[in-house]
């Protein structure tokens, strides 16, 4: 059986029945608003025809459940008073929906029992010949219609590179953390941090140190300012594989000071205290005080799952930014084949090298291919990269998010991405 996406069923509805339409969402000109913050803004289509099919299109980042079952992308027949829950928490009005009807003309008694002649019986139309001429010829038209449908474009064509950058390059955000570092010693707890040379040094009293910087980039995910980025760019003192900043220049700097003060501790714990989170939305301007506020979400607690979700406080997207969406999201790994084009946008080397001469913000793109049969938690790209471009999306040929830059090689450009399926770990 044939089966319709959304749009495909909207061009035939149209061509052969009539329709009422009602948008359903949280923004406020849908025609049926929703209130609770997990439904998407657009969150859903419903359509009634004039022939009584109800039609129910989600396209939401949390899906919609009918009557017990879950649909997320989907298009499906409905019944009239069916439950229809939005994000499974909002419930459908079904008083606010036009129950549908069929209209049938009435059949006039005078002329189904008027008696014709003879002469008027010969010269009266079959009707049935009729009918089945005009079932036949609007059958050839709807078959015509559906082989077109599915025969054009049947095959999925790569995008240009130009058009994959335009389209994801306001999705992506340099992310900045400032943090300190504090050190139990058998005497004190230490903090470190920058002193007004940017040299990192030690204090009992951490409000008289300048607090030390990571860099890295992050995506948005939904309309309320999620954003993915990886768990080593906003806790960089856990993972010495991936956190090369701290682990090659601001770890070896305390462990000095340590032994040189004679405090002990060669192998300390190293203890993190984030002070800000704050993001920079590419086309942004580069300042402290223009830099948005940002709260973590959520770090994966699989460690070889290197991801973190943070949101802006506000819980707004910002100004002429964007997102990705699930259905631009690739999950399945099968689908990426060894030397198709690889493409990363992100910020690598930080505001070094994302900044203009104005400070403004600009994202770099970067082509390569993918080099190895994907792993169980990520794929390997030649894409090339540097440190900045933590957390970076990585699309492939079509134009779809398969992952997550973590892990770049600075021998080769062999770099690799944790999957895209993980991100439910972190949202």
């Amino acid at each position: 059986m044939l089966a319709l996406n959304s749009t495909k069923t909207s061009i035939l509805l149209s061509i052969f029945d009539g329709m009422r339409e009602y948008k359903i969402g949280r923004y406020p000109e849908a025609d049926i608003v929703l209130q609770l913050s997990y439904c998407s803004r657009d969150h859903a289509k419903l359509t009634v025809t004039d022939s009584g099919k109800i039609l129910l299109h989600d396209s939401s980042s949390n899906g919609t459940t009918v009557n017990g079952k879950k649909i997320h992308q989907q298009t499906i027949a409905l019944n009239y008073g069916d439950e229809i829950l939005f994000a499974g928490v909002e419930k459908l009005d079904w008083s606010t929906i036009e129950k549908p009807a069929v209209n049938e003309k009435p059949i006039s008694t005078e002329s189904s029992n008027r008696k014709f002649t003879n002469k008027e019986a010969s010269q009266k139309p079959d009707n049935n010949l009729v009918k089945k001429i005009v079932f036949a010829a609007l059958g050839v038209a709807i078959i015509s219609l559906l082989l077109f449908v599915f025969t054009k474009d049947k095959t999925e064509k790569p995008l240009e590179p130009s058009a994959i950058y335009s389209q994801y390059k306001n999705t992506v955000a340099l992310v900045e953390v400032s943090y300190y570092i504090r050190v139990k010693t058998t005497a004190n707890d230490l903090f470190f941090g920058m002193n007004d040379s940017n040299e990192i040094v030690p204090s009992k009293d951490r409000s008289t140190l300048h607090p030390l910087k990571s860099e890295g980039t992050a995506f948005f995910i939904d309309s309320l300012g999620m954003l993915v980025t990886n768990r080593h760019v906003i806790q960089p003192w856990e993972n010495e594989t991936v956190s090369f900043y701290f682990y090659k220049k601001v770890r070896p700097a305390i462990k000095k000071a340590l032994l040189e003060k004679g405090w002990g501790n060669q192998e300390p714990d190293f203890i993190g205290e984030i002070e800000t989170v704050a993001i920079y939305p590419n086309g942004s301007h580069f300042s402290a005080s223009e830099g948005i506020k940002c709260i973590v979400q959520k770090t994966a607690t699989n460690e070889e799952i290197d991801l973190a979700s943070i949101q802006t406080q506000s819980r707004h997207l910002p100004a002429g930014a964007s997102y990705i969406t699930t259905s631009q999201i690739e999950t399945n790994a099968e689908k990426i084949k060894v030397n198709t084009a690889s493409y990363i946008i992100g910020f690598p080397l930080g505001d070094a090298l994302a900044t203009d001469e104005e400070k403004n913000i600009n994202c770099t793109s970067t082509q390569g291919s993918f080099t190895q049969e994907p792993a169980k938690y990520y794929i390997q790209y030649s894409a090339p990269t540097a440190g900045g471009a933590s957390g970076s999306p990585v699309f492939n040929e079509f134009g779809r998010l398969v992952a997550i830059n973590y892990l770049g090689s600075k021998e080769q450009s062999f770099n690799r991405g944790i999957l895209a399926k993980y991100l439910l770990n972190i949202k």
